[in-house]
């Protein structure tokens, strides 16, 4: 094979974009593929863990606050002499065993479990969340590898591809028909390559340890090379998409059940002002004596409290809980702002890199392609300086690297937009699931 055509060999492998190299190597390393991640962090994240605890010890709640208190025994003894403890003919200590029950004011009950099954709901809502927000994480550093990756393997290439060009830069100038400098600046070209390389390692192994720590992983463990990635489609519309998220969104769902608990905590201040109602009944019975037969007492009762300090207490638990509400409804508005204008960046900033991958892909590189052959061709023939070789070759290397950055960001903004969603945009399940 002749030099000029290992060139052109070599500049046609560098310029297929979406073909990984490495050799039989790479082919053996296990890929890192992206839904055994997801399943893999649903199931061993700490954070996920902690709010699923604490989902668990809420649901707990509902059922203790919809119950009645204890019952209360007593135990007593009445009338019992001062002077002396000796029990006479005429002596009229008792002892009295007594039960009571105090029972909240109709509707109590079932408000005061209403509060708590609310509370409880919230926090499993929040829990999906953190699941959904564990997704986006995961996603968001594999596509950061994944644009890594593909830059690694595109700056091996052009290290191959220059030390072709310096062996062509020596051959010349070793028959008189080029310049040392062209050498020179070749190996210089390939020091730049090296240092890339070097950078480039250290931010992959950075994301490694944020992907293991979300995995509940050692930070050191090492992680296979991601696979080929293909480019997802935005399937819906803005008012779509905001729709979506009002229905799915498990962190809005969170807000509007804090609202009604907010309520339902504000129907139980109002009950308060109504009194509870507590039954006893008793059981007395006096000693007998040698000469007198005692009969035994039978005894039933109600006590009520009475809501005396009102302006203190059930005045204030109702402004409270009235604030509660205000607050609660003014903190969802917000949030739904806000998430509605996360959607509209998100879909402005996929359709942006929707249009500059496309731009890339069909207009630039083909175009450094092309450039980048007629340099090689006319450095080969004398007629394109050494210099104008390197700028077309580090042109079509941006490019390159340029496309694959692109095309993780367009990615993880789709990652992104899921998560503020809450459902998968092309399935239309939930997130997590």
């Amino acid at each position: 094979m002749t030099r000029a055509l290992r060139i052109g060999f070599l500049i046609l492998v560098a310029g297929i974009v979406n073909v990984g190299v490495g050799g039989a190597a790479a082919a053996e390393e296990e890929m890192l593929r992206l839904q055994p991640l997801i399943q893999e962090a649903l199931a061993v994240n700490p954070e996920i863990r902690a709010e699923g605890q604490r989902w668990d010890a809420a649901r707990e709640r509902p059922p203790q606050e919809g119950s009645l208190d204890d019952p209360m025994l007593n135990f007593e003894i009445e009338n019992l002499p001062t002077n002396s403890f000796a029990f006479t003919q005429e002596d009229m200590t008792m002892k009295k065993l007594s039960v009571s029950q105090a029972l909240p004011f109709f509707g109590k009950l079932d408000l005061r479990s209403e509060v708590a099954q609310r509370e409880a709901n919230a926090i499993g809502l929040a829990y999906r969340d953190k699941r959904n927000e564990i997704v986006r994480r995961v996603k968001e550093v594999f596509y950061g590898l994944y644009a890594i990756d593909r830059s690694q393997e595109i700056v091996e290439k052009n290290r191959e591809l220059l030390r072709e060009f310096v062996k062509i830069a020596e051959t010349k100038y070793s028959v008189g028909k080029g310049i040392q400098q062209d050498v020179l600046k070749a190996q210089v070209e390939l020091s730049k390559l090296l240092d890339e390389q070097i950078r480039l390692e250290q931010s992959r192994e950075a994301a490694g340890a944020r992907l293991n720590a979300i995995l509940n992983r050692p930070p050191q463990t090492p992680l296979g090379r991601t696979g080929e990635v293909s480019k997802a489609e935005l399937p819906m519309d803005l008012t779509e998409l905001q729709t979506r998220a009002l229905e799915n969104r498990p962190l809005l769902k969170g807000l509007a059940e804090e609202i009604e608990r907010s309520k339902a905590a504000n129907a139980l201040a109002r009950k308060r002002y109504f009194p509870d109602l507590t039954m006893s009944m008793g059981y007395a019975f006096r000693e007998d004596s040698a000469l007198v037969r005692r009969s035994d007492f039978f005894s039933a009762g109600f006590s009520i409290n009475i809501p005396l300090y009102f302006r203190t207490k059930q005045d204030r638990q109702v402004a409270e809980t009235s604030a509660l509400i205000n607050s609660a409804r003014e903190q969802y508005q917000a949030t739904r702002n806000e998430v509605f204008s996360m959607v509209k960046e998100l879909v402005a900033d996929i359709e942006k890199g929707h249009k500059l991958i496309d731009l890339i892909e069909t207009g630039l590189l083909p175009q450094a392609r092309l450039s980048l052959d007629s340099a090689v061709a006319g450095y080969q023939v004398g007629k394109v300086d050494f210099l104008t070789l390197l700028d077309n070759r580090l042109t079509l290397f941006n490019f390159e690297k340029e496309y694959y950055r692109t095309l993780g960001e367009y990615q993880i903004s789709l990652a992104r937009l899921e998560w503020v969603v809450g459902a998968r945009l092309h399935e239309g399940r939930p997130n997590e699931e």
